[in-house]
């Protein structure tokens, strides 16, 4: 998600964003997918029911998928019209678009996105860009006044990066305490689990992963090895190509080491 954010109310550039060695891979299954992920031996959150199309590599860097994984976007405005028909054409079963930032920003494209992938069959969900000086309450009632009373078909994440925010970001304590309310906030309202997305920068500086366990994990590592910590989604590329899309998207799927959100009830 790097490189699409907002800050003081000027949009400037940020999007969904972890990394290690993973477990042993399953050889990789034949795809009828347009757009190819890499290998994982993981259970995914449904079965995939990808469309049976011409195969075709969406990257030069991803490999064939493993049987039964569901591939997804994450987007925002920045990637412009969508042809939502195509992206589902092309095996595209989840995606997560940008629905809001801090407490004042709003994707303009974000309820248009989301209609049209809807209406194509694709689940899809918001994810919010936090920023780290800014109260947690008071982004998770923005975030949710953007998502509407509507009942996401996946759960909604939040996506925790260092890029876009204050220049002396809180310390550990006070942040993770910040990120649970809006954890807590966001959770009792949809009643699902929040994916949480941990860029590696990110990570590597406050090491939330383990405070936040009890949540999804949405990691980030670019290439054909699945990460080394526990996930539900893999963001495998950052410049993927799919039918649909005009330039690079990030590429997801489902799977991991760990259980689903829709397996881990809120609290």
């Amino acid at each position: 998600m790097r490189s699409r954010y907002v800050a003081l109310g000027t949009v400037l550039l940020a999007l969904a964003g972890c990394g290690g060695t993973g477990p042993g891979d399953l050889p990789p299954a034949p795809s009828a997918s347009l757009v190819t992920p890499p290998p994982s031996t993981a259970t995914p959150i449904t079965p995939a029911t990808t469309p049976a199309t011409t195969p075709a590599p969406a990257s030069p860097k991803a490999p064939s998928p493993a049987a039964r994984s569901r591939l997804g976007i994450d987007a925002s405005y920045h990637q412009g019209d969508i042809d939502w028909a195509q992206v589902a054409e092309a095996g595209i079963e989840f995606a997560y678009l940008k629905a809001t930032e801090g407490t004042g920003f709003t994707d303009p494209r974000f309820a248009e996105h989301r209609t049209a992938a809807t209406r194509t069959g694709i689940d899809v969900a918001g994810y919010h860009y936090f920023q780290l000086c800014s109260d947690g309450r008071a982004q998770a009632e923005h975030f949710l006044s953007v998502l509407g009373a509507a009942e996401p078909a996946i759960p909604p994440a939040l996506d925790l990066e260092l890029a876009g925010s204050c220049s002396t970001p809180p310390p550990a304590e006070d942040l993770l305490a910040q990120v649970r309310t809006f954890l807590d906030t966001v959770d009792r309202t949809t009643g699902t689990r929040t994916v949480v997305y941990l860029y590696p920068e990110f990570e590597e500086r406050y090491g939330f992963a383990d405070d936040l366990a009890e949540h999804p994990q949405w990691v980030r590592r670019l290439g054909d090895r699945p990460p080394r910590r526990a996930w539900q989604i893999w963001q495998y590329d950052d410049a993927g190509t799919v039918p649909g899309i005009n330039g690079g998207v990030d590429l997801n799927r489902t799977g991991g080491n760990s259980r689903t959100p829709r397996d881990v009830p809120p609290s």
